[in-house]
């Protein structure tokens, strides 16, 4: 017996999808570098970003050490108080990126945030078209 399979169930798509790594290491490599107990080292030119691209980054960052398994029981989603703690940027900014530049590109599940993996075409856009 020969089970079919809905066309649609194609078009559904899982936030935990496989990722595509070639383009995450690609839209992050010139921003930062990661130790192997899963810190962050970043460099020259993030410093140099505007705001809102420094969370993407980050966001995008915490995507590798949760990949890579850099640090044991690690969470890739992460609240916006905290993002502003290890980024040095206020709260109310951080509040305003994630509802403003970045929405669309996050996920919010009980006030954390993530990129979920289907996003990363998108991630690569707004860069390539926001010049802020």
């Amino acid at each position: 017996m020969t089970t079919e399979k809905d066309p649609l169930d194609k078009l559904i798509v899982d936030e935990n999808q496989s990722i595509d790594s070639d383009l995450l290491a690609s839209l992050i490599e010139d921003f930062m570098q990661f130790t192997k107990d899963g810190e962050f080292i970043f460099t020259e030119k993030f410093f140099k970003e505007s705001d809102w691209k420094k969370v993407l980054f980050f966001l995008l960052g915490r995507k590798v050490i949760f990949i890579k398994s850099l640090k044991d029981g690690f969470k890739e989603e992460i609240q916006p108080k905290d993002i502003s703690d290890l980024l040095v940027i206020p709260p109310k900014s951080i509040t305003r990126i994630l509802s403003t530049e970045l929405k669309g590109i996050t996920k919010s599940t009980k006030g954390s945030h993530k990129i979920p993996n289907y996003n990363l075409h998108k991630c690569k856009e707004v860069l390539e078209n926001k010049h802020k």
